[in-house]
């Protein structure tokens, strides 16, 4: 294996497993095979234009202009010999880096294959800030292609108004300007020195970030060179592209900053490599569609005989420290501090495709063993409570996990009758909260897991009008494909999905208030309560919920879910509960109508 591909692996499984952690620093050779040119070549450019006006043809534009000029080559001073307005400017700029319809064709001043890779590594959330000395948009056009809209700084007044790059989705900071600002930096006394603003902006972005350097020589930016070398934060790896010669500046320079180089054919061809392994590692990840059925097969195995329960308990122990350790990862941990939109949407899925072996296994002990083992379902919940989690948390997304875990156990349980497992769900499962022991169900309140914006963000929003119960109808939605194995019935799963969701609002109202008045309690409310009518009333519960209730209170005491415990196991409570419960659903159902 060569060296290349031995770096190039290693810095994919350092993005992977480090999300954001990396910038990228780009210079002109990223642009290079979109036929962009550097900034240097466009004041050349400008100067060739001039002296064709004066029907002159010098070899060396740049001494000519001096001799004539009695100065150095100044952009902003060119652009005035050139034009009159600023209409007149945007437009020679143009020129250069928007392409005609031929160009177009031809593939130039496009966004090239790094760009389009880089836009999509950026949109996984491994990259989340692109230091660049270009002018040009192609980045901004790729990332468009995504549906991303980047935060750009391109100027010291941009940046003094900017947000904190650790609140944006993806920063790119343009050191040296924006090709429809006329005040871009290209001559060596403009690139010899950033304002003080720049450079304790900067400081801050290579203290806290790794760096992947792609098309930049080192040649020529002063004030860039002179910010890495003030770099004295050695936590995060730096990787430096380099494509044929490496000058002096740059070996230096990457001496200093101790960087791995990574030799490269073009910046096109490294993005592409860089993009596949890291999607490579992403695929790895999700659940292989053998796993799922092979997991089923081997814990229904393991339940008909005794003599595998200790295998049985390995096989569920090892599946829940698999999640246990995902979900400790720095991709799940404090996720809500840093969500947007687009990143919430990722976490819902990747929530799923992880917890989707466990699932599996958990709903066939449901199923099949009607409370036997079902201690494994109180060392699963208690496993995979989030750290530091205490029932004075507001909102916090990292109780998801245990939240798709309540609805598939509670679901599958009441399909079975088992309140075995029931009861290990929502009665025996605990927490310590400041060294006291805390039922579960307090921290797996739907209304606990969800704040206000992200409730905005679920797929099942309207786009008018307000929801009654968004989070119980994103719910429904998103637990109908992980309950399907042993509910394939659509009209079953609404019944069963609404029983559920009435009793954990009864269960919850019991708990949290067990041995105290329940007469001004709160609970939980599902989607049940607005489906047959408003505002709410007994007569206009779902058929499912009054056959539930009905079945329960002919039998009494003798009701298998008093038996295991809930209600303190008596019918009396359980009436209590129910009479509470749905005047206080009676209540809040006046303002919704």
């Amino acid at each position: 294996m060569s060296n290349f591909r031995n770096t190039i692996i290693k810095l994919a499984f350092t993005m992977y497993s480090s999300p954001g952690v990396y910038a990228l620093l780009l210079g002109s050779g990223i642009s290079r095979d979109a036929g962009i040119l550097t900034g240097w070549e466009v004041t050349l450019d400008l100067i060739r234009k001039i002296a064709a006006t004066e029907k002159e043809k010098p070899k060396d534009f740049e001494k000519w202009y001096q001799e004539r000029y009695h100065e150095s080559p100044d952009y902003t001073k060119l652009l005035k010999k050139l034009t009159i307005t600023p209409t007149d400017r945007a437009n020679l700029l143009r020129s250069y880096f928007e392409p005609k319809a031929e160009e177009r064709e031809a593939g130039l001043k496009i966004p090239t294959l790094a760009h389009k890779c880089i836009a999509i590594l950026i949109k996984y959330g491994y990259i989340r800030i692109i230091l660049t000395t270009n002018f040009d948009r192609l980045l901004e056009e790729a990332l468009l292609e995504q549906g991303i809209t980047p935060t750009i700084i391109s100027t010291e007044d941009e940046m003094k108004g900017a947000m904190p790059f650790v609140h944006n989705n993806c920063t790119i900071i343009k050191l040296h300007g924006d090709y429809k600002d006329t005040r871009i930096k290209n001559t060596p006394e403009e690139l010899a020195k950033y304002p003080k603003k720049v450079d304790k902006y900067l400081d801050r972005v290579l203290d806290e970030f790794g760096l992947i350097i792609c098309g930049w020589s080192a040649e020529y930016d002063t004030a860039l060179r002179n910010a890495l070398y003030r770099r004295k934060s050695r936590r995060f790896s730096t990787y430096w592209t380099v494509k044929g010669r490496v000058y002096d500046e740059a070996m230096q320079l990457s001496n200093h900053l101790k960087a791995e180089q990574i030799p490269i054919e073009s910046a096109n061809k490294f993005f592409t490599q860089l993009l596949e392994k890291v999607e490579a590692l992403r695929d790895i990840e999700k659940p292989h569609p053998l796993a799922l059925p092979l997991a089923i097969a081997t814990t229904k195995k393991y339940l008909s005989e005794d003599k595998y329960r200790i295998k049985l308990y390995d096989f569920v122990s090892e599946e829940v420290q698999r999640i246990y350790c995902n979900f400790s990862s720095e991709r799940f941990v404090n996720v809500e501090n840093n969500l947007t939109n687009e990143t919430f949407q990722k976490w819902l899925r990747e929530h799923k495709e992880s917890l989707t072996i466990l699932i599996g296994i958990l709903n066939t002990i449901i199923y099949f063993d009607k409370g036997k083992h079902s201690d494994l379902i109180t060392m699963s919940m208690e496993r995979l409570i989030p750290q530091k989690s205490t029932s004075r948390e507001a909102y916090s997304f990292n109780r998801f996990p245990l939240l798709i875990l309540t609805y598939s156990i509670g679901i599958i349980s009441i399909l079975r009758n088992n309140y075995k497992s029931l009861a290990a769900l929502l009665l025996c499962s605990h927490f310590k909260d400041n060294d006291e022991k805390t039922h579960i169900i307090e921290i797996i309140n739907s209304q606990r897991v969800f704040s206000g914006k992200w409730i905005k963000w679920l797929p099942t929003y309207p786009d008018k009008g307000i929801p009654h119960t968004p989070v119980s109808d994103y719910l429904h939605s998103y637990m109908r494909e992980i309950v399907n194995t042993y509910l394939p019935d659509d009209k079953k799963y609404e019944e069963f999905f609404d029983i559920f969701e009435y009793l954990t609002g009864l269960i919850y109202l019991d708990i949290i208030n067990k041995g105290t008045s329940i007469e001004s309690a709160g609970s939980t409310i599902g989607r049940f309560a607005w489906k047959r009518g408003t505002p709410f009333n007994r007569e206009r519960l779902p058929q499912s919920i009054e056959r539930f209730v009905e079945n329960g209170l002919k039998q009494g005491d003798k009701w298998s879910l008093l038996k295991v415990g809930f209600f303190n196991g008596s019918i009396e409570r359980f009436k209590k509960c129910r009479e509470v419960y749905e005047n206080l659903l009676k209540e809040i159902s006046k303002s919704w109508f």
